[in-house]
């Protein structure tokens, strides 16, 4: 299984990204990632099941409009049977999500909460949204292609800043918003809070994904600080 963390647009690991530039006369300035959002990529290591596909392929036919695109009207689609070896998989990589980005000790498991798949058709799109009511997101890409599937993700408070210079060299510290090509297989997860969407599609394949949210149960916070929360 294939998995990177980014934070930002950034692949985090010791030889992508160098805190330090260099100024003029060999001085060193220092530039510091401060509170980066995660943005947690992975690769299903299989093959979706005939009857998988087949029961995706039944969704289809029972879907609503949403702004853009179309959804499925049940929103608990992992909760079917026939998609119960699915569910484990992604389950395992929100597990690895709160191991690697979260590290905590409170006592607690993530599980997922609602699901719903998004059928997403030629110059359709995916408004702008977050989610509320939950803690990790994540999207399971069951048909798309890299060379004309994305989603693209935006810098929280980007649109309120009142001064923006005109940019004429994108970076991490001034993109407004930061897109990622995605395929077949592609599992992404990320906070709940961060706002996200699909521009125009293009291309003539039916995008589909798989949406879900995930909390998580247990407790968190310390009793004797007066912090604790059982859930």
């Amino acid at each position: 299984m294939m998995i990177a963390v980014i934070f930002l647009g950034v692949f985090v690991n010791e030889k992508t990204f160098n805190p330090y530039s260099h100024a003029g006369g060999g001085s060193v300035m220092p530039i510091h990632q401060l509170f980066p959002e995660p943005i947690y990529f992975s690769q299903l290591n299989r093959e979706l099941t005939k009857e998988e596909l087949n029961t995706i392929k039944k969704y289809k036919k029972k879907t609503h409009k949403n702004i853009g695109n179309v959804t499925s009207f049940d929103t608990y689609v992992l909760e079917n049977k026939k998609l119960k070896n699915l569910k484990k998989d992604l389950a395992t990589m929100v597990l690895d999500y709160f191991n690697k980005v979260i590290c905590t000790d409170d006592s607690i498991v993530p599980y997922i909460t609602q699901s719903w798949i998004n059928y997403t058709e030629t110059d359709q799109f995916h408004h702008r949204h977050s989610h509320s009511n939950s803690y990790i997101s994540g999207v399971f890409y069951i048909d798309a292609d890299k060379q004309v599937d994305s989603i693209k993700f935006y810098k929280p408070g980007s649109d309120e800043r009142a001064i923006k210079p005109t940019v004429d060299k994108y970076n991490i510290f001034n993109s407004s918003n930061w897109q990622f090509p995605v395929q077949t297989g592609d599992t992404l997860l990320f906070p709940s809070t961060l706002i996200h969407g699909v521009e125009r599609k293009k291309g003539t394949n039916t995008r589909i994904s798989l949406s879900f949210n995930a909390f998580f149960k247990g407790t968190i916070g310390k009793k004797r600080e007066l912090t604790e929360l059982i859930l």
